[in-house]
């Protein structure tokens, strides 16, 4: 099963390739329905190694424990981020997952600069819960594009910031 998102960001694709390389961004755009935790304490930047983070929804329903595990390579031209982290525990545990998100150059309606187009997938099998987790999964995919519309114009490529 999966669930999508085809966006253009009012930003520069650098600055959205940035902006997924930071973990504050990932806590922000499923704020408030669902809530991220270091168990350590988050990178400044995500690198290769993987980290451990614990998830609720709305802060008080845990989700379990799973391990943020980013690699990026480049295909024709978009730059693909991947998640391929396991969960350790709780639902997480339960879900087998593949997310990637996509962003390559798009042009922003009328005349305005160039925008950033996005794409962002996350694949994933849950057995017979799949069906159940749909729903919820669909709508937390919904917010996080509502909140990467509207943080993306505050987004700045490092040069710039």
């Amino acid at each position: 099963m999966h669930v999508q998102l085809k966006l253009t960001l009012a930003c520069s694709p650098a600055a959205a390739i940035d902006a997924l390389a930071n973990p504050e961004v990932m806590v922000a755009v499923t704020r408030p329905l669902v809530k991220y935790r270091s168990l350590s304490r988050f990178p400044r930047r995500w690198s290769s190694e993987p980290h451990l983070v614990s998830a609720s929804i709305l802060g008080v329903f845990p989700l379990g424990r799973t391990h943020v595990d980013l690699s990026w390579r480049t295909v024709q031209g978009a730059r693909i981020q991947e998640d391929t982290g396991t969960g350790v525990a709780g639902t997480f545990r339960t879900l087998s997952i593949r997310h990637r998100m996509a962003v390559s150059p798009a042009p922003l309606p009328s005349g305005l600069p160039r925008g950033t187009l996005l794409r962002d997938r996350l694949e994933f099998d849950a057995g017979l819960l799949g069906p159940l987790l749909w729903p919820g999964l669909w709508l937390v995919w919904q917010w996080r594009g509502y909140r990467m519309r509207r943080l993306a114009p505050t987004w700045t490529t490092p040069a710039r910031a």
